[in-house]
């Protein structure tokens, strides 16, 4: 029997994606990018749920790009997930944090175009066929 991941605290950060966003927005170049795709791979990453009634069957919320093009929001932390809802929504949002490949691999169960971490704040998006390389 395969040995189940302990869970991540809700106070988890990934703090190595985080500061590969912030190096990559303030340098980018190719250098910068290839340790952003390392990092988006390690750690984990929370998904929002918002909305779900059924925790069997969790709901991912998701974002139409400007083109109308189905976009998933992932965030670092608990915290940047807030900073994307409305103040008096926050309260009511829902998430789960899971590893980032596993996250990463919910590109594949519709049609993304793409990927943006951490919307509230950074929001860097990162195309479709760079997560899944």
């Amino acid at each position: 029997m395969a040995r189940r991941a302990p869970a991540f605290p809700k106070s988890y950060s990934n703090r190595a994606l985080r500061k590969s966003l912030e190096t990559f927005a303030a340098l980018p170049n190719r250098t910068t990018l290839d340790a952003l795709l390392a990092a988006m791979r390690t750690g984990g990453l929370v998904v929002d749920i918002t909305g779900t009634t059924d925790a069997a069957d969790p709901q991912l919320r998701t974002l139409l790009s400007t083109d109308g093009e189905l976009v998933l929001p992932l965030f670092t932390s608990l915290a940047e997930l807030r900073l994307a809802v409305p103040e008096e929504a926050r309260a009511s949002a829902q998430a789960m944090i899971v590893p980032a490949r596993e996250a990463l691999a919910l590109v594949e169960t519709a049609e993304f175009v793409a990927v943006q971490f951490d919307v509230g704040s950074i929001g860097q998006v990162v195309k479709r066929e760079f997560v899944t390389a």
